[in-house]
């Protein structure tokens, strides 16, 4: 009989070194080195951005400084683009360093941190992930988009009904938008171990996955419910707390005027309310952090349990001196 996971908090098992924090704060630095990169990269642009939405307050806006920023749009989706390269690198390795140290108990380079055929692993799984969404998408879409039409018609007939396009919105519009992420789901927690099953095979092992989660998919599927329930908690309890702190003198309401709406934001760019925004922005950092951590940690044990049940050939040859 297969074991059970008891994946939901496997990244917690005690090993004999710290590998995953000082991994995760070298790849953090290495993060925020390409956003610095990316600023320098596109300063002219920040600023420009900054002297419109100081002008846009006033409604005093310079011709010129809209057309200059209309082109550093584009210089900032260009070098946005060119820097995507470097950043996933970063978070491949970053990736295969941790799933690397809980699998087969291995850490090379800079706390496991390296640019080898593991990390270019991990990296041809993200491409995959991408073909599988894109391909999902298009044909949910077009599922989607043949339902729409074929019960718009009373909407159609009765074109400024309120009711009968509330009707069609709350019965038809919202469950299909709803069931789209159903596939998707689905195939995230089947195919999620594919970076991990990759690295235990150490062998590229996309499709491999589906061996991996045979008969677990519901003890996956619970172990990234209890996490994402986690993680959306603690973001929305962290969300309240700043709005609470940063419109504390209170919103002016939905029958506000302009001029008390923008009173309001501009109250919010003081310097205590930036440091509570900075706050939060790290908080979140912190919060999305372990959250990925976690995940690793569930992808990880879904493929240590396939190699111990003969599910598939893996190496984990230095495990066992990994936990104490």
């Amino acid at each position: 009989m297969a074991q059970r996971l008891n994946a939901t908090f496997f990244a917690l098992q005690k090993r004999d070194r710290a590998i995953l924090l000082p991994a995760t704060l070298v790849v953090i630095a290495i993060l925020a080195l390409i956003f610095g990169a990316f600023v320098a990269l596109n300063w002219r642009g920040v600023t420009l951005f900054a002297e419109l939405f100081q002008a846009g307050a006033t409604g005093a806006v310079n011709q010129q400084t809209g057309t200059d920023a209309v082109f550093a749009m584009f210089g900032l989706f260009g070098s946005a683009l060119l820097l995507l390269f470097p950043t996933y690198m970063a978070v491949a390795a970053y990736e295969a360093a941790c799933l690397r140290w809980m699998i087969r108990g291995e850490a090379p380079g800079l706390f496991g941190l390296t640019l080898d055929a593991d990390m270019w692993r991990v990296y041809g799984v993200y491409w995959c992930w991408l073909i599988v969404q894109m391909v999902v998408s298009t044909v949910v879409s077009t599922i989607m988009v043949a339902i729409m039409f074929a019960t718009m018609g009373d909407v159609m007939a009765n074109p400024t009904d309120p009711a009968a396009m509330l009707q069609w919105q709350l019965m038809v519009q919202v469950p299909i938008t709803v069931l789209q992420y159903i596939p998707l789901i689905f195939l995230g927690v089947r195919l999620g171990p594919a970076a991990a099953t990759s690295i235990a095979r150490k062998k590229f092992s996309f499709l491999e996955a589906w061996t991996v989660t045979k008969w677990r998919f519901w003890e996956l599927f619970g172990s990234f419910f209890v996490l994402m329930l986690g993680y959306f908690v603690v973001f929305g309890a962290l969300l309240v707390f700043v709005f609470a702190s940063v419109f504390r003198g209170g919103w002016p309401g939905v029958n506000a005027t302009p001029e008390q709406v923008a009173n309001a934001f501009a109250a919010v760019w003081t310097l205590q309310n930036l440091m509570i925004i900075g706050g939060l922005y790290f908080l979140m950092l912190v919060t999305g952090v372990i959250y990925v951590v976690f995940s690793y940690g569930v992808n990880a044990r879904a493929a240590i349990a396939a190699v111990d049940d003969g599910k598939i050939e893996g190496h984990t040859p230095n495990i066992g001196k990994v936990f104490e």
